[in-house]
C-alpha cells in the first residue's frame, strides 16, 4: 500500500507539472536592444570578467590628476597616438605566425630566466665576498691599532713610532698605457701601519686578503708599487652555507685565530724595520 501511495502521488505531480509547462506564456525569440543589453549586463558571465574601467597608466595617460592648460594638447595628442598605436597592435595572424612567437617567447623566457638566476647568484656570492674580505680587514685593523698604540709608548719619537689609518674600500689603476691612461681598475679594501721605514700593508679583495712590507717613501703608489714586493702572507677566505673560514698560505707561520695573525704580522713588521736600522749602523 505504500508503494501504491507514493506511486500515485508521483502521477499527481507530473500532471501538476505539465500543467504549469502548458499554462507558462511563450517569451518572444527575439528581445528589443534594452533588454538584451539588460540580460548581458546581469549575466553572471559579464559580472565575472574584467572591469570596463581598465587600467591605463601603462599606456602613459592612466594618471587622475588633471593637467595644466599648457599641457592639454600635449596631453591629448599622447592619448590619441597611444590609442592609435593599440588599436593597431592587435592585428590578426596566420596560426604558423602564432605558434612561432609563442615558441620564440618561450625559448627566450627560458634563456632570460636562466642568466637571470647566474646573474643573481654571482651577484650574491660577490656580495657575501665582499661583506667578509670587509669585516676581515677591518678586524685585523682594529687589533694592529691596538698594538700600536700599546708599542708607542716605548717608541715614540723614534724610527719605530708607528701611525695607523685605514682607507676602507678604495678604486685604483692597476694598468696604464704607454700614454700613461688608465687600462683597467680594481677594488682593494685597504688599511695599512707606518713607521719612518717601512709600511704594513692590508689590502683584501675577491676571496683574499694581502699583506704587503713595503718601503714607506713608496707606499703613496699603492697596487703600482706592491706588485713589485711578493707578499709575506695571504689570507684565504672561503664563505658557504655554513659560514666563513680562512687560512693563512705563503707562510710557515699558521694561525689559529684573527689576533694570533695580527700579532705575527705586527711583529714581522717591527723587526724589519729593526734589522734596517742595525745594517745601516754597521
Amino acid at each position: 500500500m505504500i508503494y501504491g501511495f507514493l506511486r500515485e502521488m508521483g502521477e499527481q505531480m507530473m500532471v501538476r507539472n505539465n500543467s504549469r509547462s502548458v499554462s507558462k506564456p511563450v517569451v518572444s525569440e527575439h528581445m528589443s536592444r534594452e533588454q538584451t543589453r539588460k540580460f548581458v549586463d546581469i549575466h553572471p558571465a559579464a559580472q565575472a570578467s574584467l572591469p570596463r574601467n581598465i587600467d591605463r597608466v601603462m599606456f602613459g595617460h592612466g594618471g587622475t590628476d588633471k593637467l595644466e592648460p599648457s599641457k592639454d594638447g600635449a596631453y591629448q595628442a599622447h592619448v590619441n597616438l597611444s590609442e592609435q598605436f593599440l588599436s593597431g597592435a592587435g592585428g590578426e595572424r596566420s596560426s604558423t605566425v602564432l605558434n612561432w612567437m609563442d615558441e620564440l617567447k618561450a625559448e627566450s623566457e627560458d634563456f632570460i630566466n636562466g642568466r637571470r638566476d647566474d646573474l643573481y647568484e654571482d651577484e650574491l656570492k660577490a656580495s657575501l665576498y665582499r661583506s667578509a674580505v670587509s669585516y676581515l680587514v677591518d678586524k685585523i685593523f682594529q687589533d694592529l691599532r691596538w698594538f700600536a698604540f700599546e708599542y708607542n709608548k716605548v717608541a715614540a719619537g723614534t724610527a719605530l713610532q708607528i701611525s695607523s689609518s685605514i682607507l676602507g674600500e678604495v678604486t685604483e689603476v692597476t694598468r696604464v698605457n704607454r700614454k700613461r691612461e688608465a687600462e683597467e681598475t680594481a677594488t682593494f679594501f685597504r688599511a695599512r701601519l707606518a713607521n719612518r721605514r717601512h709600511s704594513l700593508v692590508i689590502r683584501g679583495s675577491g676571496s683574499q686578503i694581502e699583506f704587503y712590507i713595503v718601503p714607506v717613501s713608496q707606499v703613496m703608489a699603492l697596487s703600482l708599487v706592491e706588485t713589485e714586493f711578493a707578499p709575506v702572507g695571504t689570507m684565504q677566505i672561503k664563505v658557504n652555507e655554513q659560514g666563513m673560514s680562512w687560512r693563512l698560505r705563503g707562510s710557515q707561520f699558521a694561525p689559529d685565530t684573527i689576533e694570533e695573525l695580527s700579532m705575527g704580522m705586527f711583529a714581522r713588521f717591527v723587526e724589519t724595520t729593526k734589522k734596517e736600522l742595525l745594517a745601516e749602523e754597521q
